[in-house]
């Protein structure tokens, strides 16, 4: 038996975002070391040392930034948040950029994911969880319902599924933002009205996410820690924020309630086949009392509702990080 390492929690991200800091806050209250990494520093301001040999188990080595160096063997826990993309030289021409740019993600990336250590969650599992259609799958699959859904770059099945299904939305597949001429823009979901079937072009470019619009007494967000699950009910106060309530957060108001029973186990089974350690769930709570799960989000933001509902989100978290 291994005597047990003094806790070291790496958090993944920026220093200025509220998860790490409220993170570390809560492990500085426990007496516990950890250090902030964004791995889109790598390699103007990180550098990585490691070596795998015969005399010991795992990389052995350190990440070095201008503060301090990160024995990698120390760690024994990761939470992975929202680390940017790394960020080359300037001067590389387009080949070199893209080349450089794998290398750094693989090469630092591969050495982190293999750490032996508590994760939250780990990075091969997030990645799956961002297949959105695998996503809704295994949401099912779990025991949790899902609206009827259309995954298609054809007007026709489209206009099919509406007969089928009545009214519709529609909404990205992948990461909603659009970065266009030095700027980013949020992509909403929609309603598809008679207009949008009537007018379907460029739908043939790409594919795209079509669900059956779901009537709604209000939307709530299930943030899950492993089995501690912390529920909102989510208010929209405006049209805009009726479709989606992110195009209007000035509209929205928020309540604490209890989540049904077989909806906490649905989630409890999903986490477990999915992997994860942390996810957010979206519902739409339907004027018949029903709950049915729109997706669950690996990575997302949690903050603003830990603060405006006074949850102790970092507190579990921290929980997480650092049991035995």
């Amino acid at each position: 038996m291994t005597d047990r390492r003094d806790p070291l929690v790496l958090l993944l991200g920026i220093r200025e975002d509220y998860a790490a800091a409220a993170i570390g806050r809560e492990l500085d209250a426990r007496g516990v070391r950890w250090h902030t990494v964004n791995v889109g520093d790598f390699p103007l301001t990180l550098s990585l040392g490691v070596q795998l040999t015969s005399d010991a188990e795992g990389w052995r080595g350190c990440l070095r930034t201008a503060e301090h160096d990160l024995p990698l063997h120390e760690v024994t826990a990761v939470y992975y948040g929202k680390p940017t993309e790394p960020v080359m030289p300037a001067g590389m021409s387009g080949p070199e950029l893209r080349f450089s740019r794998a290398q750094a993600r693989v090469g630092l990336g591969g050495v982190l994911a293999s750490l032996p250590v508590t994760w939250f969650s780990r990075p091969s599992a997030l990645a799956d969880a961002a297949y959105k259609p695998r996503q809704l799958a295994v949401l099912k699959q779990a025991g949790l319902a899902v609206p009827p859904t259309l995954i298609t770059n054809d007007a026709d099945a489209v206009r099919a599924f509406e007969k089928a299904f009545g009214e519709l939305i529609v909404k990205p597949l992948a990461e909603p933002v659009v970065y266009e001429s030095g700027g980013e823009a949020l992509v909403y979901t929609r309603r598809l009205g008679r207009d949008g079937l009537d007018s379907l072009d460029g739908i043939e470019i790409t594919a795209h996410l079509v669900q059956q619009w779901q009537p709604k007494l209000f939307e709530a967000r299930v943030t899950a820690v492993g089995d501690r699950l912390f529920p909102v009910a989510i208010h929209a106060g405006s049209e805009k924020a009726q479709v989606d309530w992110r195009s209007d957060y000035d509209a929205l108001t928020y309540e604490v309630i209890d989540v049904p029973s077989h909806v906490r186990a649905g989630i409890a089974r999903y986490l477990d086949a999915a992997g994860l350690a942390f996810s957010a769930f979206d519902f739409v709570v339907g004027p018949d009392g029903a709950w049915t799960c729109l997706e669950a989000n690996a990575v997302a933001a949690w903050g603003w509702l830990a603060e405006e509902c006074d949850l102790p989100i970092a507190a579990a978290i921290a929980d997480a990080l650092t049991e035995e």
